[in-house]
C-alpha cells in the first residue's frame, strides 16, 4: 500500500505537506516526533514511505531510522535536512535513508522524490523487450532506443557516464536504472544537486576534511565519495559545479582517489561517477564544463525532449492513467482518441515530468472518460498558471535587481529550480 508517514515536528510544515499529499491522491499520516511514528507504524505496517525531519523532540530522526530499518527493512526513508547540510544527509543514508531533501524545498521536487520511490514500490518492471532490475523506462520512439540501449550497455560496465536532456526528461531515472543493473546495485546510490551546494563548499563536502582543516571543521569528515565507497555517486547538473572543483573531480576519475581538505595525502576510494545537466551538449562546452573533464565521461547519452518523440505521447499517457487509476482505486476512465490528438499537439515544455502531472490532475476531475473537452480544460489551467507564476518570477527577479540566486530565495526554491522555470516559461532575462 502506497501510505506516507510525514514525521515533523513542525505542525504548520506537517499538516501543509499533509494537504499537498491529499491533493495528489497520496494518502499520508502524521506523526510529529520519531517516538509518535514508531507507535504508528507498530498499529499499521502498511507505511511504504517515511518523510521525516531530523531535529525532533522525544526522539529524533537519525534514532527513528535506525529504529525501521532493523524492524522495517522495505520501508523508503526520504530525510528533510537543513539547506546544504550534507554531512547529515551521508550520515542518514549510511543508516539506511533512500533520499534527501534540503529545506527550503519546492513541492515540485519533494513530489519527484515521493513518485521516484512509489515507481518503483508498485512497477517493477520496465516496458521494453528486456525487462531489467528495478527501474521503469518506456518508450518505442527509435531515439528513445538509442538513449536506452546505452544505459544498458554502460550498466556492464564500471565507467563514468554524462546523461544530458531538459529538465523533466527522466535523467535521474536512467542513472538509477544503470546503476540498480550494474554491480554496484546492493550499495548506495547517492544523488547530490550540484546546485544546492554553495560554491565555496562544494570541494569539502564531496571530498572531506580533517578537524581543524578550517574554521568550523570541529570534526572529521569524510566525504561524499567515501561515504558512497562501493556505490554510485549521482552529480546532478554538474555544469553548477565551479571550474577549480571540476579539475578535482578529474583526479578522482582518473586515480580512484581524493585529498581531504587539510591531509597532506590522497585516500583510495571505489565510486562509480555518473553525472546530468540540463544544458545541451554545445552549452556545456561553452564554459560549463571543462573540455578534459568531458572527455573522462566514456559514455554520453542525450535523453530526447518529449517533443521529439511524439509517437511515445499515447504510450506514456496510457501507462500514467492506468497506474494512478490503480493507485487511487478506480476504475480507469474510457481515453478517447481526439483527446490523445490533443495531446499530440501539446509542446510539453516541462516534458514526461508535465504528462504525468496531466495525467494526475485529469483523474483528480474526470472519472469516466477522457477526451478533447477535458484534456483542453486542463491544458488551459496549465497555460494560465504558466503565465501567473512567469509574473511571480519576474516580479522577484525585479526586486532583486536581476540576482537570481536572492530570487529564487524569495521564491523559495533552489537555484537550479530557478533555471529550469525560466528555461520552461522561455523567460530571457
Amino acid at each position: 500500500m502506497n501510505k506516507i508517514l510525514i514525521v515533523e515536528d513542525d505542525k504548520y510544515l506537517a499538516r501543509t505537506l499533509k494537504k499537498l499529499f491529499d491533493k495528489k491522491n497520496l494518502e499520508s499520516e502524521i506523526a510529529f516526533n520519531g517516538k509518535e511514528a514508531l507507535t504508528k507504524i507498530k498499529e499499521n505496517p502498511d507505511f511504504s514511505i517515511i518523510l521525516t525531519d531530523l531535529v525532533m523532540p522525544e526522539m529524533g530522526g537519525m534514532e527513528l531510522i535506525e529504529n525501521v530499518k532493523n524492524t522495517h527493512p522495505d520501508i523508503e526513508i526520504i530525510v528533510m535536512t537543513g539547506y546544504g547540510d550534507i554531512k547529515t544527509a551521508v550520515e542518514a543514508m549510511k543508516k539506511g535513508a533512500s533520499d534527501f531533501i534540503t529545506k527550503p524545498f519546492d513541492k515540485e521536487e519533494l513530489l519527484n522524490i515521493i513518485n521516484k520511490i512509489l515507481k518503483k514500490e508498485t512497477d517493477k518492471t520496465l516496458k521494453t523487450t528486456e525487462k531489467p532490475k528495478g527501474i521503469e523506462i518506456i518508450g518505442e520512439h527509435p531515439v528513445f532506443k538509442k538513449a536506452l540501449e546505452k544505459a544498458k550497455v554502460s550498466a556492464d560496465t564500471d565507467f563514468p557516464v554524462l546523461i544530458i536532456g531538459e529538465s523533466g526528461t527522466g535523467k535521474e531515472v536512467f542513472a538509477r536504472f544503470i546503476h540498480e543493473n550494474s554491480r554496484r546495485r546492493d550499495k548506495i546510490f547517492f544523488p547530490i544537486n550540484c546546485s544546492a551546494i554553495p560554491s565555496e563548499l562544494i570541494e569539502s563536502e564531496l571530498f572531506g576534511y580533517k578537524k581543524g582543516a578550517f574554521t568550523g571543521a570541529t570534526r572529521d569528515f569524510e566525504g561524499v565519495f567515501k561515504a558512497a565507497e562501493g556505490g554510485t555517486v549521482l552529480l546532478d547538473e554538474i555544469s553548477e559545479m565551479p571550474l577549480n572543483a571540476q579539475a578535482k573531480l578529474l583526479r578522482v576519475i582518473e586515480n580512484k582517489k581524493v585529498k581531504p581538505l587539510g591531509l597532506s595525502s590522497e585516500i583510495e576510494v571505489d565510486v562509480r561517477i555518473i553525472a546530468t545537466s540540463n544544458l545541451s551538449l554545445k552549452e556545456l562546452l561553452s564554459g560549463k564544463l571543462r573540455h578534459d573533464l568531458y572527455f573522462r565521461f566514456v559514455v554520453v547519452i542525450e535523453i530526447p525532449p518529449l517533443r521529439k518523440r511524439k509517437s511515445d505521447i499515447p504510450l506514456l499517457f496510457e501507462f500514467f492513467i492506468e497506474k494512478y487509476s490503480k493507485n487511487m482505486g478506480i476504475k480507469k476512465p474510457v481515453i478517447e482518441r481526439d483527446g490523445v490528438e490533443e495531446l499530440m499537439n501539446y509542446s510539453f515544455p516541462g516534458n514526461v515530468r508535465e504528462l504525468e502531472n496531466i495525467a494526475q490532475r485529469l483523474l483528480t476531475f474526470y472519472k469516466e472518460k477522457i477526451g478533447k473537452e477535458e484534456i483542453l480544460n486542463i491544458l488551459r489551467e496549465i497555460e494560465e498558471t504558466r503565465e501567473l507564476e512567469k509574473e511571480r518570477i519576474l516580479k522577484a527577479i525585479e526586486e532583486c535587481e536581476g540576482n537570481k540566486k536572492k530570487a529564487a530565495e524569495i521564491l523559495g526554491i533552489s537555484r537550479a529550480t530557478l533555471y529550469r522555470k525560466l528555461k520552461e516559461l522561455k523567460i530571457e532575462i
